[in-house]
């Protein structure tokens, strides 16, 4: 078992055995661990939290090693599944620290499940529909949510964390998500295949697939966990908006409000009442 006092002396430092206690005690779930999500665990690893699920459906790409955390040159690809290669990553820095692979979609029964079983959510994913989700889940079960995303608009780059607690103020009255794309996710491939025969949509148009570096993922995977570190170890509470400008080598504070008759602010620790199960109820789950 790791020695609190021995190993996290630098930690010690910062926010006391108090707060370290704090940390090891602490559950928390990271779905999507890619660009974004292999710097959070790389991170949660180092601070010792002590236990890490990990929720991601998806196998390593080749295009995937230039910004990955822990992924080697001679991981099989195709053939390594994200969680494997994020839970060796784990295990090299800590081998006592709890660590579940859940290789599904987070809008599935083992994903829902590992998020209402942990303290906080860290959202690395690259839709909103799955944000979507993730979103009304936390709230429903009282779970501080974290969600981050990076971008690369007319040349500028950089990205965002909002932060989700029992306080007002969401992803959702926030503005930051796109129903369309919400829409779009839960359609089945019957309503796609009609959409797209009826609008003409290209399919290459539609894709999300755009620049990505591990740098820009590192600064905002950094803010992130940092949030997480002060509120976990009781230093702080959590900022709800922060925005890292890369182009202007700039982090600002962003003032927001909640909105009073947000449905998902105002489901806040309802549990099963809000009754998120009808989005594994309604469509086929996507694995």
């Amino acid at each position: 078992m790791t020695n609190l006092s021995d190993r996290f002396d630098r930690n010690l430092r910062l926010f006391g055995i108090e707060g370290q206690n704090r940390l090891r005690n602490t559950r928390v779930s990271v779905a999507g661990v890619g660009g974004l999500g292999t710097h959070v665990v790389q991170q949660l690893a180092l601070l010792g939290v002590g236990a890490i699920l990990l929720i991601d459906h998806e196998e390593l790409s080749s295009s995937n090693r230039n910004r990955y955390i822990g992924v080697r040159n001679d991981d099989p690809i195709p053939g390594t599944l994200k969680v494997d290669s994020a839970h060796r990553l784990i295990a090299s820095i800590d081998p006592s620290i709890e660590t579940s692979r859940i290789a599904k979609n987070v809008v599935s029964r083992e994903g829902f499940e590992a998020i209402k079983t942990s303290d906080y959510i860290f959202g690395c994913v690259d839709e909103d529909g799955p944000r979507f989700v993730i979103n009304d889940v936390a709230t429903a079960y009282a779970k501080f949510y974290i969600d981050l995303a990076t971008d690369v608009v007319d040349g500028s780059f950089g990205g965002r964390i909002v932060c989700k607690s029992e306080e007002y103020g969401c992803l959702y009255c926030f503005g930051e998500l796109d129903h369309e794309a919400i829409r779009s996710f839960f359609d089945s491939e019957d309503d796609k295949a009609m959409r797209e025969s009826i609008y003409g949509i290209d399919k290459s148009v539609m894709s999300n697939v755009g620049p990505s570096v591990v740098s820009v993922n590192g600064v905002v995977a950094s803010l992130g966990v940092t949030e997480f570190m002060l509120a976990c170890t009781g230093m702080a509470t959590l900022k709800r908006f922060i925005n890292y400008d890369g182009s202007k080598r700039r982090v600002s504070d962003r003032i927001v409000s909640g909105r009073p008759d947000c449905p998902y602010c105002s489901q806040w620790s309802t549990g099963a009442k809000a009754d998120t199960e009808r989005y594994l109820r309604s469509q086929p789950v996507k694995l």
